[in-house]
């Protein structure tokens, strides 16, 4: 049945009431559409051509908004739904059904689906997802020589510290060059009360581009600081910088493992993933074999 246009307009207080009803019943009742609903008791938003969209279908959209925002969320689906439905006819109307292979298409895009979420579960409950270091350092020493860099990369130690900081003119000798011991527990002590970053780590390997987007310097202070062999500081008009280049690696050169330790982890559990689905695939279709549910005709 065709529903005139002026009874598909729902006038605002029908629409906020019945999105507070609709959280509370399965179906809303409303005497504005009486009979002349498709569906008994449904309250219409829109219609494209023989297909309805019901306000029943936004429930849980709506959630956690408020009565303005929900009417005008209600209002461009609304729309867009409408957009699609004609959308969809128009291409119905000119595209040769079997054309395309659309059933095809759709099938193999479920079944796609149907394995990928079958695959995420079985990872979830088969895999071990820790990546021990052995195993990272394995694969480095096996592949190394694929690790190549693509740019300079630098070792860097840093302090940054606003140039208000209590003591930082008492301080500056020991950050720039702590000669003792004591000298660099101070400086630590010091950086962890006071600093807004910094890093002493033995290995903090950082691309070119990181570096002179992270610091306020340039190419030719990044030059100067590779060869300087000691910490040196750069100011702007909040912060120092204390920068101290440990060790340079040229493009070109084998990448450092702690540079790509990352990476590599990521790739050895990868790796996890498909031994296991492809163990699990196998056993699948071993089984099937096995019990005479399944047979290949046609012999390689």
């Amino acid at each position: 049945m065709i529903i005139k246009r002026r009874s598909i307009i729902i006038s605002r207080t029908i629409i906020l009431c019945s999105i507070a009803a609709i959280g509370l019943c399965a179906t809303v009742s409303c005497k504005f559409f009486g009979r002349k609903s498709p569906t008994q008791g449904e309250i219409v938003l829109a219609r494209a051509n023989n297909d309805y969209l019901y306000l029943s279908d936004m429930a849980g959209l709506t959630k956690n908004m408020s009565a303005k925002d929900s009417i005008a969320f209600i209002a461009n689906y609304s729309e867009s739904w409408v957009r699609r439905r004609l959308l969809l006819k128009k291409a119905e109307e000119n595209v040769p059904y079997d054309e395309l292979g659309i059933d095809k298409k759709v099938e193999d895009y479920r079944q796609s689906l149907l394995l990928y979420e079958y695959e995420k579960e079985l990872i979830n409950q088969k895999l071990d997802k820790a990546v021990n270091d052995d195993e990272i350092q394995e694969f480095y020493d096996k592949n190394k020589e694929k690790f190549t860099l693509e740019s300079d990369i630098y070792d860097l130690q840093y302090v940054e510290i606003h140039i208000d900081a209590p003591d930082l003119d008492k301080m500056r000798p020991v950050i720039l060059n702590p000669k003792t011991d004591d000298d660099i527990n101070k400086r630590e002590g010091y950086c962890k009360v006071y600093a807004q970053t910094y890093s002493f780590a033995d290995s903090n390997w950082m691309a070119a581009s990181a570096v002179l987007k992270k610091f306020p310097i340039s190419s030719a202070d990044l030059k100067t600081l590779s060869t300087g062999g000691r910490f040196m500081e750069y100011k702007n008009n909040k912060n120092a910088y204390f920068l101290y280049v440990k060790t340079v690696r040229h493009q070109g050169e084998p990448s450092p493992l702690e540079f790509i330790r990352n990476q590599i982890k990521e790739v050895v559990f990868n790796k996890k993933k498909v031994v296991l689905i492809q163990k699990i695939y196998d056993g699948i279709y071993a089984d099937g074999v096995k019990s005479g549910k399944c047979e290949v005709l046609v012999k390689k």
